[in-house]
Formats: C-alpha cells, structure tokens, sequence
C-alpha cells in the first residue's frame, strides 16, 4: 500500500510539473553519463598501468615487511642486550647472577619477566638460566611462569644448547621446534631463539637470557598490511631453510633445489621481481634479501589474481572516497561537538603519608587478585582481614595511573628510587578516595603505574559519570604534591573478586590510549572497548605518498600539512595498530630522510634504531608529529649546506673533554653533558655517534674502566675506593660488573693477573 501511494504522488507530480521533471531527469540523467565516462577513463588509464604498478606493488610490500621484520627483530635484540650486557634491571641480575634463591626476590624476577612477556606479542617466552643456582626462571605467554630445576625444566631442547660447547649461540637469532608438556597438555611451538649468555674461561655458560619469538606472531607481522593477492608470505634463511610460512608445516624445510627459490639465491640483486611457473601456475615472485641478518623475505602470487585485484581497485575508488568524505565530515563533527566538562574545585592542602608501606602478604595477596592468580585463600574473607584488605562490597572497579613524561621523572628528583614515586601516587590516590567515600585498596605492579582497586555497593552508569570528575581532582592533588602528572584508566565494574583481573586489563588497555588523549588524560574502558575490537583501520598510503614527495621537494607547509593529516588518521585508530602504524612510517621516513642527507640507513643520524628509540620517548602522537618534522626540517634545512658538519665536529670534541674531566662525577649522564653545551639529549647522542661512531653512554663507561685500569696496576687502593674514584661511589656491584664485561675478569682478578704478568700491556689512553 505505502508503495502504490508514493507511485500515486509521482505521477501526480509529473502530471502537475512536467517541465520540472523533465529537468531533474536531465540532470540525473548527465551526473550518469559524467560518471560513467569518468568510471570508463578510469579504468582504462589504470589498466594500462596494472601491468607494471602489479611487480611494483608486490615488491613495494615484500619491502615493507621486511623492513617491519627487520625493525621488530632488532629492537627486541637491542632492548634485552641492553638489559642484559649492562646489568640495567636488578630483577634479571639477581634471576642471572645470584645462586642463593629468595621467595620474595624469585616472585619479582618472576613478574618482571611476566611484565617483559606481555609488553611485546612478538615475544612467546623468556627464560634466566642460571646454571650455578641449577634452575631456571621462566615466564610463557597465556600459561605464566615459574622456576625449574634444569633437570625438570620444560624446555630440555635449550639446555642441551645451553651446554654444547661446540655450538656457540650467544648474541644471535636461530629457529628451532619445541615439544614440550604444560598442565598435562603436549605442546608444539615454533620459536626464533636469542640466547645472550656469559660464559666462563672453559667456554661453558654460566648463566643466559633467553629469549623466544613466536614465529606465528612474526608471519602475521610480516603479512600485516595491503598484501594484495599474495597468496604466500615466506622468510627463509640464504641456505634455503624456511623460518617462517603461513603453513606451519614448511617451517625449517629446505626450498634450495625450487626453481623460484635458486633463481633469488642465484641473483646478485638485493631485491627485485619476476615471473614464473610454480605448481603449473604462471606466479610473480617478489623478494628483498636482507644481509645482515642473512634472511630472504619472499611473496608469490598468482598473475591473474594480482591483475583482478587491481582492477577491483579502480571500479570501488570512487565509492571509497564517497564514502571516505562522509565519513570524514561526521567524525569531524563528532570530535567538534566533545568536550571535557571543567574540573571541580581544588581540595584543600593534603599531606602525604610516606610513613605507611603495604607489607609484603598484602603486596603479595593485591598482586595475585589483580593478576587474575585466585586461589581459595583468597575467596577468604577472614584470611583477606589477616593480610589488611578490606574488600566486602559485591562490585570493583580497577584504575591504572600512568606516571606521564617518565624519561623525566627518572632523570629528576626521584631517580634514586622511582619505586618511592608509586607509592607516594598510591597514598594520595587511596586517600583521597577514602575521603571520597570509596573503600580503596591499592597497589604497586607496574614499572611506570600503580593500580587502584576500588570496592563499591553497586553498579551504574551514574557512578562512572561521577568518578570522572573524581578522577580528575585526584589527579591535581598527585601533581600538586609531586610535581608529576598521571594519566589514568578506568576499567569496567566487575561483581566478585574474581572480576578484578579482568576490570585491571581493560583498565590497564585504556591507559595506552594516552598515546591520543595526551596527558593528564581520563580514558574509560567503555570508550575505547570498540577501537581494540576493529582491525580494519587501513594503512593511509595516500597520505603517506604525499608526505614523501613534500620531503623531496623540501616544501615544508606540504610536509606539516602531510603530517598532520597523517596523524589526524591515526587518531580514529586503536593504540596497538598506532603503533605498528608509526613503526611503518618510521621506516618509510628513515629510507628517504638517510637517501635525502647521504647516511646509513642502519647506523645513520636516521637509522631506524634511532627513530624508533626516540619514538618510544615519545607518549603521545603530537609529541611524535614534533619529533618527526622537526627531523624532516633538519633535513631540508641542512639540505646542501656541508659547512654544518664542522659545526658538528666542534660539538662533539667539546663533548669529550668535558667527559675526560668529569668521568668521577657521580651525575655524569647524557642529561648533563646536554646542559653543558645547551642542546637537547637527543641531539648530543645523536651528534656524538655520527662523528665519534660510538654512543656517548659507551665512551663514558670506556673513560671509567680506562681509568680503573690505570688504578688498579699503578695503586694498591682498594677496589671499592677504585670504583669511587671512578664515578661508582654507591654502587660498587655494578663497577663490578661493568668491568667484568669490559675486561673479562673481575678488578681483583685483573689486578693479580697484572702483577703475575699475565695479562697483556695495560692501554690508557682514552
């Protein structure tokens, strides 16, 4: 009925206004025609081009996921070699070093190497094999972690590696399949291993980190992205032995007798494409060798599907961008309309409480609730009021507080011991949430944030609304007293305690999300829940195209407009595709910027290493944007003008006198070198490796031990007024290990060898 009516009122309008009709037929009928030979010319421009831009994409791609791979591999060697070659974290020193176990210890390696576990998907597991103490601490992602003899360990596979002196692994990637039992389930893994290990004079490993990558994750990182129609993804050693292929199967098979597979083996070129038949099927095979680490990443596909997947291209480009302007104006509209509503007044002068410290069976009993780890004492509530937790409400809500700008924090007023800045932020949190009304409970369980747990009589939307405000006073009185912000996520209400653990990951996800929010920032897990549950953001290669080009023509409005486009895109996306996203950018913008100036794209002002680094300084994306162009407007600046690297030359030799006169400082840090010739940290590590090509960290330790050498065969001082001397007035542990590594022997054992003429001519200078 409602159909024949409005086919009544048509003909009735036509009948009435036939002129009218007619004209907007005649319109309709143009906005066709324009469409369509527009669609028609489309077509065909970008038919004549499918052809070539087809090899060009592939291998654009393949590219692409090599450098992500290459990137990804080497930032998780960078990380733990740091951690590990410069004893930089007590928890994995005590797991490596220590032979004498302690529960409360064991339990904080343990949830630091958990903490290290979660912080990267790339990473499946780690172990700490300590081969005095005979055991092995170990954290496996989704199962958890726990120590083992090295006789009972899981992994029997990497303690016969471990113990093979003829087999020397340390310092690099490997693969190898694991079977091994968990809870009674037989479990077969894939792993890239990196072994750092320190070994003693008869080659044997005396204690190792072990680190293993899940080769699922890695293939899925390297798929990431417009993969077009490839219909394989594969990396394989240069010997032809696969290490990591959407089919399990193929893993650690050799290809080198495949035709495909000799022809790139064969090939002198770096990377490249061509056609060939595999499985009696005409393919375009793309490729990208990569030398250093001696890997081969390679993509097949078929012809024809790689040419209909162009041209299913042209005929939706039109509609996408329809449909992208639309959808471009209402999130415009919708970012407009939102704002914060003000914060409430400020609370009269709060004092911290520093005297009051959780005992370690509340720490310990918090920990595990708020981990998920439940057991039956827990559903307890007299053994609860034993420990000091007061929990009895039916509903809890967990917040994380993330410390903001923590780079400055360490480097600040509180860099002897960040541990004292967590619970000060936990003290002024539970009381003021006690003054609130709430019962609170909180807890230390994060490097860089603490967690709050708060226990309420029910549950509604009104609550979260006024815990926004709540929040935001909390934050004030935080930086009031510390001089510090924090950033917080609010989970979701959860019933029952064993709901915590749950509350606390959706929190602790919401937290991230400061990377779009900035600072300061209040972000409620409802809010965001749907961004981590949408994986289809697309990578804006558009954007990307044209910030490229704005950088070659040294057209810095174009480069800043590119850029804030570029980033405006990643706003709408989640916190974890921001950053596989950044990452790609970073490794576009490293290739261009290194070709533009004329450096290594591995050791050069802009190596990936260096951007990445600097970009995880960085917690929010207008801190990213600044970073980025300033790097762009460093190059265009600098851009034909040599006489700069004199200037360098100058900075750099200024740098190391001061280091020469003040290496017994105990506060010489790259903080104070900067202060001293009035540029940024950054730029005086980036500077000083470009024209000493070593980093300014490693120079300072070399002048230390350069000079404790001198000491220790010139002086009969004692070691520990050695290591005062040489700027390690209170951390003579340290001075011990750092010259162990430096020398290969302790500074008491150098000594004696010295004097029994056993060690080699002592080289002072520095």
């Amino acid at each position: 009925m409602k159909v024949e009516r409005v086919g009544g009122r048509l003909t009735r309008l036509f009948r009435r206004d036939t002129l009218l009709i007619k004209i907007l037929s005649s319109y309709f009928i143009i906005v066709i025609v324009l469409l369509s030979v527009f669609s028609f010319v489309l077509f065909r421009t970008y038919s004549n081009k499918s052809i070539e831009q087809i090899s060009q994409t592939s291998e654009n791609f393949i590219s692409q996921s090599y450098y992500i791979a290459d990137t990804m591999l080497i930032n998780v060697y960078y990380n733990f070699y740091q951690l590990f070659n410069n004893s930089m974290d007590n928890d994995l020193n005590y797991g490596l070093y220590v032979d004498k176990p302690d529960q409360f210890a064991d339990q904080d390696a343990l949830k630091k190497l958990n903490q290290y576990v979660k912080s990267n998907p790339l990473i499946g597991s780690i172990y700490i094999y300590n081969a005095k103490a005979d055991r092995v601490l170990f954290s496996i992602s989704e199962v958890g972690e726990g120590i083992q003899s090295t006789t009972d360990f899981l992994d029997q596979d990497i303690i016969r590696i471990l113990r093979n002196k003829e087999r020397n692994v340390s310092n690099e990637y490997f693969t190898r399949k694991v079977d091994y039992v968990i809870s009674n389930k037989n479990v077969s893994e894939n792993f890239l291993t990196l072994v750092l290990a320190n070994t003693s004079n008869k080659g044997e490993v005396e204690s190792s980190l072990v680190i293993n990558l899940n080769q699922k994750i890695l293939q899925q990182m390297v798929t990431n992205g417009s993969a077009g129609d490839l219909n394989q993804v594969l990396i394989m050693y240069k010997n032809g032995n696969v290490l990591s292929h959407d089919d399990t199967s193929m893993i650690n098979k050799n290809l080198a007798n495949e035709s495909f597979a000799k022809q790139i083996m064969q090939s002198n070129n770096e990377k490249g494409s061509f056609t060939t038949k595999i499985n009696g099927k005409e393919s375009l095979v793309s490729y990208v060798k990569a030398k250093h680490l001696g890997l081969i990443f390679i993509g097949i596909g078929e012809y024809s599907k790689l040419l209909s997947s162009a041209y299913s291209m042209q005929k939706t480009l039109l509609f996408l961008t329809v449909i992208f302007m639309l959808a471009g104006i209402l999130l415009a509209v919708y970012f407009t309309s939102t704002i914060y509503n003000p914060f409430r007044k400020l609370l009269h002068k709060y004092r911290l409480d520093s005297n009051r410290l959780l005992n370690d069976k509340k720490k310990t009993l918090l920990s595990k609730i708020v981990n998920g780890e439940l057991d039956e004492k827990i559903f307890d509530k007299e053994y609860r009021m034993e420990c000091g937790v007061s929990l009895d409400a039916p509903f809890f809500l967990t917040l994380v507080l993330k410390m903001d700008s923590l780079e400055k924090v360490l480097s600040g007023k509180w860099s002897k011991d960040v541990r004292l800045v967590r619970f000060a932020i936990i003290n002024i949190a539970c009381e003021f949430f006690r003054e609130k009304g709430f019962k609170v409970e909180g807890v230390d369980n994060g490097n860089d944030y603490v967690s709050i747990i708060l226990n309420v009589n029910h549950r509604s939307d009104e609550l979260l609304d006024n815990l926004l405000d709540t929040v935001k006073e909390m934050q004030d009185k935080v930086e009031k007293y510390l001089k510090i912000s924090v950033s917080a996520g609010i989970g979701d209400i959860a019933e029952g305690i064993e709901g915590i653990g749950k509350s606390f990951q959706n929190a602790l996800a919401a937290s991230n999300y400061r990377i779009i929010f900035g600072r300061k920032a209040v972000i409620e897990y409802g809010e965001i829940a749907q961004r981590n549950d949408n994986d289809l953001q697309e990578y804006p290669y558009d954007i990307e195209k044209r910030m490229i080009e704005a950088i070659k023509e040294s057209h810095l409005r174009k480069i800043d407009a590119s850029l804030n486009e570029f980033f405006e895109r990643l706003a709408l996306y989640s916190a974890d595709v921001i950053q596989i996203t950044v990452l790609q950018l970073a490794v576009l913008l490293t290739r261009t910027l290194s070709g533009i100036a004329k450096t290594s794209i591995e050791n050069g002002e802009y190596s990936i290493k260096v951007l990445v680094s600097e970009i995880q300084t960085c917690e929010t994306l207008e801190e990213i944007k600044t970073y980025l162009y300033s790097l762009c407007f460093k190059v265009v600046e600098t851009k034909g003008n040599d006489s700069k690297e004199n200037v360098k030359t100058v900075i750099a030799n200024k740098i190391r006198d001061y280091v020469r006169q003040h290496y017994n400082s105990i506060n010489l840090s790259t903080d104070t070198v900067a202060k001293y010739v009035e540029l940024s940290p950054n730029y005086v590590r980036s500077i000083f490796k470009e024209i000493t090509g070593i980093s300014l960290s490693d120079y300072i330790t070399q002048c230390r031990m350069s000079e404790a050498q001198r000491l220790l065969i010139e002086t009969n001082d004692p070691v520990s007024r050695i290591a005062e001397l040489v700027g390690y007035p209170e951390n003579s542990k340290h001075f011990f290990t750092v010259f162990k590594k430096h020398f290969g022997r302790t500074p008491e054992n150098y000594r004696l060898s010295i004097q029994n003429n056993e060690s080699p001519k002592a080289n002072f200078e520095w």
